[in-house]
């Protein structure tokens, strides 16, 4: 501790305690002070500390920054101990480079800081200011702070002086209730004398104390020569002038007469003395009794006071704000010199009294501003603050901040209002366009984090809380490196410090934990913020939690693998089953012209079956790449579980149990064959998933999928759904199983016991019926697939032209068929099939050829038989351009496979008739007579 003896010394101590400052409530007076040394100085932070032996005492504290508290304070970091043990001033730019300063562990950086000294001597505190960033002080700081923090000890000893002449007011009432021994130990003089002689019969020791000489007895009036005072005009009173002698000689009171006396000592000092009879029993006077009261210390604290307003008044020429003095008892109001150069009113201009003040306010404040002054008037307030419009010379509005401190006489009446004006427009805008960008920044939802050079956040947005886990009054003042831990930039901080040395930003992608210690995948952004002098003086930081991005990026591949993999397999399958529809019709045609007892039926036969399993193969890989043509119904998904459920059964062995539970309620649109083919694979799939027995579990359920399941799971749409789940507690999936389950011919199975299709076919059905499927397993757990298909309502049913080629003999025909098929041999054998029972066929291989035919033809076509996907113009389009020139004539599609785009774009409509490739001459032949006998 610096010079503790002086720190520790009993006299400063004993001064400090009896100057009554310590433990009391705040001081508006004293505020004003630290108020005017910030606006003057321009400094963050200015407050008053007493200090005693170890603690420190904030008697007023001004600060911008949030200010410390008011009160005992610890000592061990403060320069205030520095200023009081050395009672001299302490200036220091940076208290940082002072390694025993900066050991204090102090916030402040600059500090200057003046001793409050008595005028017995004693140190009691300091006046200072501070800032925690590095400050030079100019002697005219030096010079403000040093008459300001004369002006605050003038202060203090006025309130030093007002509390002795009160303590010793308090003393001379109870004297005079006591007896003379009681009269000794009064704090004010006390002098008895005897009427009608004058002798004075007692005389206190307090008296002594006043006049410094000690009080030889006076045998009469004329021996009261031997004190000495003086009238205020300066010549000496007589013996017979003093009151005391005027009440023996009247024997009438003397109110309280201030005299100016020479002491013992041949000090001036200053008295007031009262005097009055003294009656006995019988109300004869028969002594006089004086109270002599020592005032000197008040004229010291008067004359304190006046040189407070004198460096007051200095003060306000110094301000910049513009300050006002208003008598109220005569409504006369005077401005300093700052009036003029702020709001541009001369001196010689302004009418000396409020009303010209209230004048100036702006129509819209000048009710409010006033009620609110005279709301404090009235009702014994010492304060006053408002903010409003203030106008100007010129004619415009200066947006001002205004303060008054309201001085009140004994009786607590207003006399005086002082007040400083801030003319705060400038200040206002600023503070408006810094709250627009930070609504703005809080809106953006991305994390916006600003930082100052050593990684300090001072701005954390929202967004930043809802990504990070930090609430900013968590995060500000805290390293961005505690808060958002992240090996990779700690790793190259380096790299991005020199980006933003050279006035470059910084973008990569980072793992980086939040409050919360998960870590997650961030993209950062970071450029460095500049100064007009081009110095770095922060960072702005840009970051997005890239963990949904990732996972959509993964499923999006994962799309796009199933779609090109649905694409190879729906070209192989359509390809396929134009082969395939050549082989099937030949293997008829040569049937039909062998005898069936010659050997080679049988080859032939075995040619045909094996079409007839390889069109099973094409008719799932259609499923699975969702190009089939569908017969959509509006279902009851209960219904079609409960059909299908006692054949499910009978697939299974004994050692596996299906329980179902069918708690959906609602339809949904999908081909009942279709879902009945799902619930055959998905059962078979669980069957085989348990070698040793086991559990079937079918339900049905009525879900809403919400934003949130669905930000997880795209491309799934928020919605209603009906969900039918199949699973079992068989061996479950690995992740890599899980990731390939879909996948076409992708299978788990020994070799020749799978053909990789079924759960690829569940995954083409369910997607080209608007749905979606996903699967949950873990290994030992078994698995669930869960399939979700849109829910509509029953009014939404249509009945699609099903068609179910009849098993009599095929009726011959004699119609004319204009025959469109891309493919030769297709196009060949229909022709060539059509024509032996009967019909006339006009053959086209594509959709112009065809126009060009129905133009040309001069008699009628009773029917277009068209496949769907051509070059050029498709089955749809041609149909509907044949229909312009021959609007009687009936249409028949055939395909392997109709794109699913075309389906959902409508060309192809559900209830049109439609021939499935591979098909048989039968299949032909009937379907094409039941069109032309249709309607």
């Amino acid at each position: 501790m610096p010079h503790e003896q002086a720190l520790t010394s009993p006299v400063r101590l004993a001064a400090l305690y009896n100057s009554g400052l310590l433990e009391t409530a705040a001081d508006d007076r004293l505020d004003v002070f630290t108020r005017l040394a910030a606006q003057l100085l321009d400094v963050p932070t200015v407050l008053i500390s007493l200090v005693d032996a170890k603690r420190q005492y904030f008697k007023s504290v001004t600060s911008r920054n949030g200010a410390p508290s008011l009160g005992w304070q610890p000592l061990e970091a403060s320069f205030c101990q520095d200023v009081v043990g050395t009672a001299m001033p302490l200036v220091m730019a940076d208290a940082w480079g002072d390694a025993t300063l900066a050991e204090r562990g102090t916030k402040a950086r600059g500090y200057a800081g003046i001793p409050l000294t008595s005028d017995e001597g004693h140190v009691l505190g300091a006046l200072c200011a501070f800032d925690e960033n590095p400050r030079e002080w100019s002697e005219r700081d030096i010079g403000v702070l040093t008459a300001l923090a004369g002006a605050v000890m003038s202060e203090i000893q006025r309130r030093i002086a007002m509390r002795a002449v009160h303590d010793t007011q308090l003393r001379l009432v109870a004297e005079r209730t006591l007896a003379h021994s009681v009269q000794q130990q009064m704090p004010v003089g006390v002098v008895v004398a005897e009427v009608p002689s004058g002798r004075l019969i007692s005389v206190n020791a307090q008296m002594t104390e006043i006049f410094r000489t000690s009080f030889t007895p006076s045998p009469d009036l004329h021996s009261y020569n031997e004190w000495v005072g003086f009238r205020e005009s300066g010549t000496p009173l007589s013996a017979l002038e003093w009151p005391l002698a005027r009440t023996v000689i009247t024997k009438e009171k003397v109110r309280g007469e201030e005299i100016r006396i020479l002491r013992g000592d041949g000090s001036d000092g200053f008295i007031r003395m009262s005097s009055a009879p003294v009656q006995d029993a019988n109300g004869k006077v028969v002594a006089a009794v004086a109270i002599v009261v020592d005032v000197t210390d008040q004229r010291k604290a008067e004359r304190a006071i006046r040189s407070t307003d004198e460096r007051f008044r200095f003060v306000a020429k110094a301000t910049n704000d513009v300050i006002w003095d208003w008598d109220i008892t005569t409504n006369a109001l005077v401005w300093n010199d700052s009036v003029e150069h702020v709001f541009g009113h001369k001196q010689n201009k302004i009418f000396p009294e409020v009303q010209w003040w209230y004048d100036h306010i702006h129509p819209e404040d000048h009710n409010r501003v006033i009620a609110g002054i005279h709301g404090v008037l009235d009702h014994g307030g010492t304060n006053w603050s408002d903010s409003y419009r203030y106008r100007r010379a010129d004619g415009t509005y200066a947006n001002v901040m205004d303060r008054g401190y309201i001085a009140r006489d004994e009786m607590g009446t207003a006399t005086r209002m002082l007040g400083a004006m801030t003319d705060v427009t400038e200040r206002s805008r600023s503070e408006a366009a810094i709250r627009f960008q930070a609504q703005l920044l809080n809106a953006v939802q991305q994390a916006v984090v600003a930082t100052d050079p050593e990684g300090i956040v001072i701005f954390w947005n929202a967004f930043a809380e809802s990504l990070y886990g930090w609430a900013p009054e968590e995060a500000v003042g805290k390293s961005i490196q505690e808060l958002t831990p992240s090996p990779f930039l700690r790793d190259h901080g380096g790299e991005i410090g020199q980006r933003g040395a050279a006035s470059e930003s910084w973008t990569g992608e980072y793992l980086v934990h939040g409050k919360s210690g998960k870590a997650f995948p961030a993209l950062l952004t970071t450029a460095p913020v500049r100064d007009e002098r081009g110095v770095v003086v922060g960072y702005v930081r840009v970051s997005i939690d890239l963990t949904e991005r990732r996972n959509l990026e993964e499923q999006f591949r994962q799309s796009q693998k199933m779609d090109a993999v649905g694409r190879l397999a729906g070209g192989i399958a359509h390809d396929f089953n134009n082969l395939l529809t050549v082989i099937r019709l030949n293997t008829e045609l040569i049937m039909e012209g062998f005898d069936p007892t010659d050997p080679r039926s049988e080859d032939v036969r075995q040619i045909k079956s094996a079409a007839e399993r390889a069109s099973t193969l094409t008719k799932q890989l259609l499923a699975f790449s969702r190009k089939q043509i569908l017969q959509p119904r509006v279902l009851d998904m209960n219904s079609v579980v409960a059909t299908v459920e006692p054949m499910l059964r009978r697939l299974i062995g004994e050692d596996v149990t299906i329980v179902s539970s069918c708690a959906a309620r609602g339809y949904v649109v999908a081909d009942p064959g279709q879902l009945e083919q799902i619930l055959v694979n998905l059962v078979v799939n669980a069957r085989d998933a348990m070698p040793q027995g086991g559990t079937i579990n079918i339900e049905t359920l009525n879900v809403e999928l919400d934003e949130n399941y669905t930000s997880e799971h795209a491309p799934v749409i928020p919605g209603r759904y009906v969900m039918l789940s199949v699973g079992d507690t068989g061996i479950g999936m690995s992740v890599d199983t899980r990731e390939h389950a879909f996948d076409p011919f992708f299978t788990t199975k020994d070799a020749g016991k799978g053909t990789g299709l079924g759960l690829a076919t569940v995954y083409g059905i369910v997607k080209q019926s608007g749905g979606y499927v996903w699967i949950y397993s873990e290994q030992g757990l078994g698995t669930s697939l869960k399939l979700y298909f849109p829910e509509v309502s029953a009014a939404a049913a249509f009945q699609p032209g099903e068609y179910k080629p009849a098993t009599r003999e095929a009726t011959r025909g004699s119609e004319t068929i204009l025959l469109v098929e891309d493919e030769p041999a297709v196009r060949g054998l229909a022709c060539r099939i059509l024509e032996k029972q009967g019909y006339r066929v006009l053959p086209a291989q594509h959709g112009r050829e065809a126009m060009d035919i129905a133009t040309k033809e001069t008699g009628k076509i009773d029917l277009v038989l068209t496949d769907v996907v051509m070059p050029g113009m498709n089955g749809r389009g041609l149909v509907e351009r044949l229909a312009g020139i021959r609007p009687t004539m009936k249409s028949l599609y055939m395909s392997g496979y109709t794109d699913d785009d075309i389906i959902r774009r409508g060309f192809i409509e559900p209830s049109k008739s439609f021939l499935q490739k591979p098909f048989t001459t039968e299949a032909l032949l009937q379907t094409v007579r039941k069109v032309l006998d249709e309607g």
